[in-house]
């Protein structure tokens, strides 16, 4: 395959990748504003599960990426069975490139857009707990400061 068709291939499945992600992220937020309970936000028990449920759904979007990209490698051609095609997306993805398991050179510059895929996606993940962790925070010192003033 040519690199101009790696390339075009590798973008299209990035974007969707990060579409999908982004995705993820956005249905996060929103039901955590309708479904969320303020109460539970403002609790260190609560918080906690919010995050920790907050973490596995952005895993659960990178875990899609792994299949996606592992579909597309059956499809090409670059491996015949699910399992070696999983396991390097899943490696390719988290940028550990064991080396144990290799693209052939057709299509071997798929492998480095699938870690730079991955980057991108782990940056996002991260970025998106940050400013869930924060909302929380946000949240729980307003919940403080009334409780305060309230007291008074």
């Amino acid at each position: 395959m040519s690199i101009v068709a790696q390339l075009a291939i590798g973008t299209v499945t990035v974007a969707l990748t990060i579409i999908m992600q982004a995705c993820f992220a956005a249905i996060a937020f929103s039901v955590d504003d309708r479904f969320t309970p303020p109460r539970t936000r403002t609790t260190r028990f609560g918080a906690t599960l919010l995050l920790a449920a907050s973490t596995i759904w952005m895993l659960l979007a990178i875990t899609l990426a792994a299949w996606i990209w592992a579909g597309l490698f059956i499809v090409l051609g670059a491996f015949e069975a699910l399992e070696p095609a999983l396991y390097f997306a899943t490696v390719s993805l988290t940028t550990l490139g064991f080396g144990d398991v290799i693209l052939s050179q057709d299509v071997r510059l798929l492998s480095a857009i699938v870690a730079a895929n991955g980057l991108v996606m782990f940056g996002l993940s991260t970025a998106f707990l940050l400013e869930f962790v924060g909302q929380v925070r946000e949240e729980k010192g307003s919940s403080k400061r009334s409780h305060i003033s309230t007291a008074e």
